[in-house]
Formats: C-alpha cells, sequence, structure tokens
C-alpha cells in the first residue's frame, strides 16, 4: 500500500504539473517561443514606447551553457544563471541611443495547486546622473490581465544611482546587480490570466545604456527541493530557491523555528510526511518576503549513489565528469547534476571537460526524488619526469638515458633525438654521441609530456706523426718512413709521390712501411711527398693529412 500511495502522489503531482506547466517559460527550448519581443525607444520626456518585433539579435539575446565561463565585462559575474539552468537571456545590450526592450510571458494560473515562479535577474546600468526621469533603467512589472492591474508585489524599478539597494559600482560610471532571486507567489491568482513583463531602456539623451539579465524557472507544488528520501539514506539537504537575503525554517504550524539558512540539512531524515514551512525574506526594496511549504517523503526502496575516488585528466584536455564509468553502479533512473561546492549551491559549467584539479560533487537524484551527493577528485595533470643531465663521461665511455630520472609505476618512457618525439633512438642505454636527447613519459590516462636531456661525451683525443728525414741504408736506424697513428680513427691508405706527382709507393695497412725503393730498387736521394686518408670512428667523419720526407743514404 504504501507502494502504491507514493505512486498515486506521484501521479497526482505529475498531472498538476503537466496542466500547470507554461511552455518554454525558462527558455528551456533555447528559443524565445512563447515569449513576445518588443524594441522601441525611451523619447526626451523619458516615456518608454515599444513595438512587436520578434527577437532582435544583440536585443534580446539568447545565452546558452556554451557561454557558462563568461563574464560579465563591467559587472563581472556569470552571464549564465549559476541556478544550473541551460539558458538565459540578455535583455537590452551595451549600446547607446535612446534604445529600449521589452519581454513578455503570458499565462493562465493553474487551479488546485500551489504556483510559484522564480525570478532570477541581473542588471547592468550606466548611471550618468541625469534626471531619474532620463537615466537607464530595468523594470519588472507582474500585469493580472484578467483583472486590468499591476499586481504590487514583486514590481522591480531599477533607475541607475549610486545608492541603489544591493548595487555595485563597476568600472566607469556603472553600477551592477549580480544575480539575485524573488519570488512571484501566484497561489492566489488561480485562473487568472497574467502577464511577466521586462523592460530595459538607455538615457533619454541617447549617450548611456542599460541592460539586464532574465531566467525563470516555473514551480509547482513547491520550489524547495530535496524533500524525498529512499530506504537506507541517513541525511536529506532540503534546499530553497537561489538568490533571496535570508531563509528561516519553520516547523508546518510556524510555532519553533528549526534552522536558518538556505539549506537544511537534517540527520536521520524525519518520519515520512514531515511538513515544514520555510520564509524567504528579499534584499531590501527587492521583492516580498514569502512563504514556502514542503513535505518530507520517505521511499521504500533503496537508492544507490556511486562515483569514482579519483578520476584523472590531461592538460587541455580535460576530465569528464559525465562518463558513464564515473558513476557506474548507481541506481537506475538516476539524474546527475555537477557542483564545485558538497551543498550543490554553484553549479560546474562544464563537467564534461574539467580542466583545473580539485574536489568537486556529482548529485544523483532518482525519479522518486531521493538524493545524494558524493565527492570525486580531478587530478589534471601531466606525468611527472624530473630529468637530471649526467656527468660528462669520456670515450668509449656511454650514457644510458633510462637512468636519468625517477620512474613511476604506471607510466611509460620512450627516447627520441627531436621535440616533437618523431625520431627515436634506438639504443637509449649506449649513448656514446653528446647532444640533447628527449625522453616521453605517457601515464596510465593517456596524457603525455616531453623533457629534455643534455648528454657530454668527451670524444678520444687521437694524434698523427710522420718523420721530415728517414735514411734507408739498412743500419737499422730511421730504415723505413710510415705514419703513426694514435686513438680512435681507422688507417684508410697511405700514398708517396715523386716530385713529378707520381705515386712511387701505395698501402692500406697501418703497418705498411716504405722502405725508400721501387720495385725493389733503390730510389734517389731527394724529397718526396705522402698523403694520408682515416676515418673517425667516433664522429664517423674523413681525416686527411699530408706532408713532405727527405730521403737521404
Amino acid at each position: 500500500m504504501r507502494g502504491l500511495k507514493f505512486l498515486f502522489i506521484l501521479f497526482l503531482f505529475t498531472s498538476f504539473k503537466c496542466l500547470g506547466q507554461a511552455p518554454n517559460i525558462g527558455f528551456e527550448d533555447g528559443t524565445f517561443n512563447h515569449w513576445d519581443c518588443y524594441i522601441g525607444e525611451i523619447d526626451r520626456m523619458g516615456n518608454i514606447n515599444v513595438a512587436l518585433s520578434g527577437p532582435i539579435d544583440n536585443r534580446h539575446t539568447m545565452i546558452d551553457k556554451s557561454s557558462a565561463n563568461v563574464i560579465d565585462p563591467f559587472g563581472r559575474f556569470h552571464i549564465l544563471c549559476p541556478n544550473g539552468s541551460k539558458y538565459s537571456i540578455r535583455l537590452g545590450n551595451s549600446d547607446t541611443g535612446r534604445q529600449a526592450e521589452r519581454v513578455t510571458y503570458t499565462l493562465t494560473v493553474p487551479k488546485g495547486i500551489s504556483y510559484s515562479i522564480i525570478l532570477n535577474y541581473a542588471v547592468v546600468l550606466q548611471n550618468p546622473g541625469h534626471a531619474p526621469y532620463e537615466q537607464p533603467r530595468f523594470t519588472a512589472k507582474i500585469y493580472d490581465v484578467t483583472d486590468d492591474k499591476y499586481l504590487s508585489c514583486p514590481a522591480f524599478d531599477f533607475i541607475a544611482s549610486s545608492n541603489l539597494p544591493g548595487f555595485k559600482q563597476g568600472p566607469g560610471n556603472v553600477t551592477y546587480k549580480d544575480w539575485t532571486a524573488a519570488t512571484i507567489n501566484l497561489s492566489g491568482y488561480p485562473g487568472k490570466t497574467v502577464r511577466l513583463e521586462f523592460t530595459t531602456n538607455d538615457c533619454s539623451r541617447g549617450g548611456h545604456f542599460g541592460y539586464a539579465y532574465l531566467d525563470v524557472n516555473e514551480n509547482i507544488g513547491s520550489p524547495i527541493t530535496g524533500n524525498a528520501y529512499c530506504l537506507g539514506q541517513n541525511t536529506i539537504n532540503l534546499t530553497a530557491p537561489y538568490g533571496f537575503a535570508g531563509y528561516s525554517w519553520y516547523s508546518a504550524d510556524m510555532s519553533q523555528l528549526v534552522s536558518e539558512g538556505r539549506i537544511f540539512k537534517i540527520s536521520p531524515p524525519p518520519p515520512d510526511m514531515t511538513k515544514y514551512s520555510l520564509v524567504v525574506f528579499p534584499y531590501n526594496g527587492l521583492g516580498c518576503v514569502d512563504t514556502l511549504f514542503t513535505t518530507v517523503n520517505k521511499i521504500d526502496h533503496g537508492f544507490k549513489l556511486k562515483v569514482v575516488d579519483t578520476l584523472f585528466g590531461c592538460p587541455g584536455i580535460g576530465a569528464d565528469l559525465t562518463a558513464a564509468s564515473v558513476t557506474a553502479g548507481s541506481s537506475d533512473s538516476t539524474t546527475f547534476s555537477y557542483y564545485i561546492d558538497s551543498l550543490a549551491v554553484s553549479y560546474l559549467p562544464n563537467p564534461n571537460k574539467v580542466t583545473a584539479s580539485g574536489v568537486y560533487y556529482i548529485q544523483g537524484v532518482n525519479t522518486e526524488g531521493c538524493s545524494n551527493i558524493l565527492p570525486v577528485r580531478v587530478s589534471v595533470d601531466p606525468p611527472v619526469i624530473n630529468v637530471a643531465d649526467p656527468q660528462p663521461v669520456y670515450f668509449p665511455g656511454f650514457v644510458d638515458l633510462s637512468t636519468t630520472y625517477k620512474h613511476y609505476p604506471g607510466s611509460t618512457y620512450s627516447y627520441y633525438r627531436d621535440a616533437e618525439a618523431t625520431k627515436p633512438v634506438s639504443n637509449f642505454a649506449t649513448i656514446i654521441a653528446s647532444g640533447t636527447y628527449f625522453i616521453k613519459a605517457v601515464n596510465k590516462t593517456g596524457c603525455d609530456t616531453v623533457v629534455k636531456v643534455n648528454v657530454v661525451i668527451d670524444p678520444p683525443p687521437y694524434t698523427i706523426t710522420a718523420p721530415n728525414t728517414f735514411t734507408p741504408n739498412n743500419d737499422g736506424v730511421n730504415d723505413y718512413f710510415n705514419v703513426s697513428v694514435i686513438g680512435y680513427i681507422r688507417f684508410d691508405y697511405l700514398k708517396i709521390y715523386n716530385r713529378y706527382g707520381q705515386i712511387i709507393f701505395s698501402t692500406t695497412s697501418p703497418n705498411g712501411n716504405w722502405d725508400g725503393k721501387i720495385n725493389g730498387k733503390q730510389v734517389d736521394v731527394g724529397t718526396y711527398y705522402w698523403v694520408f686518408e682515416a676515418t673517425n670512428d667516433y664522429y664517423h667523419s674523413q681525416i686527411i693529412r699530408s706532408g713532405s720526407i727527405t730521403l737521404l743514404r
């Protein structure tokens, strides 16, 4: 029976919501469908005249989640409403010229249910110090079409000045108000048709601008969230609408104050069908005190939210909190939301691309309203690799590149001759040539980084010597001519020339010595010329030496 009771309540709630839902009132379609858009101007006397126009580019501007990180240039606040909405709008712009813009939405208040609208708004106005009727302005009004009159509350009329409640001073002569919320409680108007009207205008002299940001949330039943919990859940957080100056939670009969602040944490959860009242207080002069009501429901089956402890991402790419693997094991039909705080106050703009390391929070809510919020640590870092240049060594000593850094488990390393890591080094463990080499580290997430290492190998010295005279007279002293080679070079050939340029001796052996003869016959005393060629096996370069030798007997 408990399950049937809940299903019946859920059916009624869903049915009422369908009956009362105003299509696209919160711009959930990403369009201005069902809204009327106007443009016009303010005349010299401060009278605003607008005509139906349809959405006009840069005067009725749709803002979507792709702009979640975009900051207003004057107010320095996010231009997308921080209430988790996918879309907000900007009414007006920072151009001047006595422009005026308006948007309106007409709806019929549903009967038999508690119906309210949460208006979220932010305002930017230049303050040139004109007369009040000449100043830039933002107005918000609710018009009772059925009874042909405007509602007294809420009604906002922000005229640029230095003492607007809740406004701050921006650059130059700009005054601005960050995102704020106000409740439009229409429960007292069942069956009546009402029209929401929002208007911005420049100054009447044409030289200063005014514009505003808007977002609207429709609430049927109660704008308070978190009022259902499942079997085994130890804590619930009743969460009030964003943007009011104060919140006071009371027992159902208003006899006992039980908490203050936007979040009412209850642990353990109260019994099923416990009722609470919430009084919301707007900022001074910016709306009406209102009382909201909620009933806590216990669901007789379990709810499970699971998230990974740590999620890794690569710099420039980030980590994807929305990936199915992050919340694998959670209850079926769970809807996930992403926040930068544990109270689910500030939503995470781009959870599919988190580029900064830190702790973030995932809230899961199932179809029955059971919820939980859990932290997940995000690490967006390249692999750690600290390279130390090795000490210089003398050839034939060598350097092993894999010993120049600390190895970390889960990372792989490779070695290259270029910073782009396209030319691999095959003999990284026996580097025998000086130069700059590059080590690429790849961690288990697939992130990589490339660092350089400088290697110094002192080359082997070598000497090439030859006498300038020799006496081949068989006395056992200086009877042969040869070139003496010491070092890491390879003998290629030695050639002897006479003064006519004719080769009279040639050898490719380092032991090949000239005895002063040609074909067994002694040559004449005189001067001869030699050319020696070798290969430097360290640098793989050619070495050529030459000189003269005087033969004496």
